[in-house]
């Protein structure tokens, strides 16, 4: 979202005591060419129907998704309801019905052949910054992009 990365400082650990080898929590300190920096968190430890956050803070206003409505706050402190996700019913529906959507979009297009679909190329980000977190949890140093490349 911030452009192109230079560098990223992350943690990955298991905080939850469970039979299971696998991480349940992930922090990341994230350091874009252009100067901005990004704080990343994700955790599967919560075990409560919240809902998802999400936050981009700007130079004159902070954007927000939580509980399926997108709000902007101002610089001077009004907060604005920009759009709100129509809510799925059952036990988790902090999903919201743009996942039951996408998902059945994926299967139109498989069906169809078509090609409205993100291609692998456009989640290659994504995927490298997963990586480079862990890479920079198990060095416990900063990892840049040149490194990993």
């Amino acid at each position: 979202m911030a452009g192109e990365i230079e560098s990223i400082r992350g943690s990955i650990d298991q905080l939850l005591d469970y039979e299971y080898d696998i991480e349940d929590t992930a922090t990341a300190y994230i350091k874009f060419n252009n100067g901005a920096t990004g704080l990343f968190f994700a955790t599967v430890s919560n075990a409560q129907n919240s809902s998802i956050e999400f936050q981009v803070m700007l130079e004159k206003a902070i954007l927000t998704i939580k509980d399926s409505i997108l709000t902007i706050t101002t610089e001077d402190g009004q907060k604005k309801r920009v759009t709100e996700d129509t809510k799925l019913p059952g036990s988790k529906f902090y999903y919201g019905a743009s996942h039951a959507k996408l998902i059945a979009h994926f299967y139109q297009e498989i069906l169809g052949g078509t090609c409205d679909y993100i291609h692998v190329r456009d989640a290659f980000v994504s995927m490298e910054m997963i990586q480079l977190i862990r890479n920079s949890s198990e060095a416990k140093k900063p990892i840049t992009m040149e490194v990993f490349q």
